[in-house]
Order: C-alpha cells, then structure tokens, then sequence
C-alpha cells in the first residue's frame, strides 16, 4: 500500500486522487484537502467504478492501471474546473 502525505491544496489533492486512482493496489492519502471540488473529484472517481473511502484524515483509493470500471458513466463536477479536464 502506498501512503502519501498531500498538502493543504485542492489542486494537489485532485491529482493525487487521479494518480490513486490510476495506480496498482491501495494507496492512501493522508490529510487531503477536503472541499466541493475533491469530494466532487473523489464521487466522479466512484460514479467511474472506482472505490474510495473517505475517512476524517484519510482516503483510500483502489487503483485501476487498466482504466475505468464504468467507462461510460456521467460524472458530474460540479463547479470544478480540475474534475472535467481529469474525469
């Protein structure tokens, strides 16, 4: 399981979730920066097939190197900007 470490950004934790999420295996991101656009971020993952689970201090990200469960599912962003051009 990786572990990683994000700093207090929104922008930093919505890449760290994609690179999660294209990962191999578990990887867990310690205090990411929660906010509409990372839970948005992190909902589009699942809605995708994706699991993450989101505790107080802590995500757990299942990674898919092949892609995307759900390839064809709607994601909606929300108003984030960093959710459409990833998702």
């Amino acid at each position: 399981m990786t572990v990683i470490d994000i700093p207090g950004s929104k922008s930093v934790t919505a890449r760290a979730l994609f690179l999660a999420a294209a990962a191999d295996g578990t990887s867990t991101l310690l205090r990411p920066l929660r906010s509409d656009d990372t839970e948005g971020f992190a909902e589009g993952l699942e809605n995708l097939g994706y699991r993450v689970d989101r505790e107080a201090d802590r995500w757990h990200v299942e990674g898919r190197p092949a892609g995307p469960a759900a390839p064809d599912a709607d994601v909606y962003c929300r108003d984030g900007a960093t959710t459409a051009r990833f998702l």
